[in-house]
């Protein structure tokens, strides 16, 4: 007879592969950082050190916005996870996404939301959403933005606007419970379904499309003591980072989009801003910088909070246990 694990060791296991999961991101993401040091070197040096700043707090605002994004599709789904409790299901998540393949923050969602009662099936459901959902608005953001300031972007990137249609209508949450139900049948595995109100997909992709909107700023912000920065620059900044993303984000085989990302928004800034080359890389790769920093703060951040959460609750249950043992 087989011995069942006991919760104890089935917690170890899990913290294990947590761990190694997180290590295995962190590693590739030096692994593609280190032969780019000259880069970021040059990138610092090029910078204002409150520009710098103001960046990273641009860049943690939007990371921030579209986990908002996230939670207002999970609320609409039915799962109210307080603030601090999402705030970690989603940044600790996030860390997921420099292994290459674009699901692996979805598979960390799964797994996080579990402590959360919130069912495997239904966390992907909202994970996929979710980047649905971010895919449209950034479309719709740089279809918008970008024929206003540099006409031909798209001449050498249109297999991004056959998003557009596909994505939008994806987004009704019919056609997302339609797509469940058939890749229920092909993988002949339960992905349950997802009832969500179309208002709440709506509130996602409002702060989606804000999202983009201050990544953009971010990018503005990083460009401005390299090069002229007025309404047009700024506007090519959110068309740019929003079309760099989505490329990045189909080139699945590499970490977080790494290298496509910069290489698409080195071409738009170059192409549309009076900045040479060698500045248009140190834009691309200084915001890659910061943007990874953020992620790893708010991942640091969420670890910390529910370590210290732990703590207090110990300390409660503690007093409590004392208290009736002497009474």
């Amino acid at each position: 007879m087989t011995d069942v694990p006991k919760p104890a060791e089935r917690s170890r296991v899990k913290t294990v592969v947590r761990v190694s999961a997180l290590v295995l991101a962190l590693a590739l993401c030096v692994a593609f950082l280190v032969p780019r040091a000259d880069d970021i070197a040059d990138a610092f040096t090029r910078q204002d050190p409150w520009t710098l700043v103001l960046a990273f707090v641009l860049g943690a605002a939007a990371t921030y916005v579209t986990f908002l994004s996230w939670r207002s599709l999970m609320s609409g789904a039915g799962h109210r996870i307080p603030i601090a409790a999402a705030q970690r299901v989603f940044f600790l998540s996030q860390i997921g996404k420099y292994i290459p393949g674009s699901v692996w923050p979805i598979v960390a969602q799964a797994d996080l939301g579990r402590e959360h009662r919130v069912p495997p099936a239904r966390s992907v459901a909202v994970g996929m959403l979710t980047l649905l959902v971010s895919c449209g608005a950034g479309v719709s953001v740089a279809a918008v933005t970008i024929p206003f300031v540099q006409p031909d972007a798209f001449a050498r990137y249109w297999y991004v606007v056959l998003l557009v249609p596909v994505v939008l209508v994806a987004l009704h949450p019919a056609v997302l419970r339609f797509g469940l139900r058939l890749a229920s049948k092909v993988t002949r595995r339960d992905l349950g379904t997802i009832d969500i109100r179309l208002a709440a997909v709506l509130r996602a992709f409002g702060w989606a499309v804000l999202a983009w909107l201050v990544f953009g700023l971010h990018i503005a912000l990083v460009l401005a003591p390299l090069g002229p920065l007025d309404v047009r620059v700024a506007t090519l900044a959110v068309g740019a980072y929003a079309l760099a993303w989505l490329v990045g984000f189909l080139v699945f085989f590499l970490p977080a989009g790494l290298g496509g990302r910069e290489a698409v928004l080195t071409a738009l800034l170059t192409a549309g801003v009076p900045l040479g080359a060698s500045a248009a890389v140190s834009v691309a790769v200084m915001s890659r910088v910061l943007l990874t920093v953020v992620d790893l703060v708010f991942a640091a951040l969420a670890v910390l909070g529910e370590r210290r959460r732990r703590r207090s609750r110990i300390a409660v249950d503690g007093t409590v246990t004392d208290t009736r043992a002497d009474a």
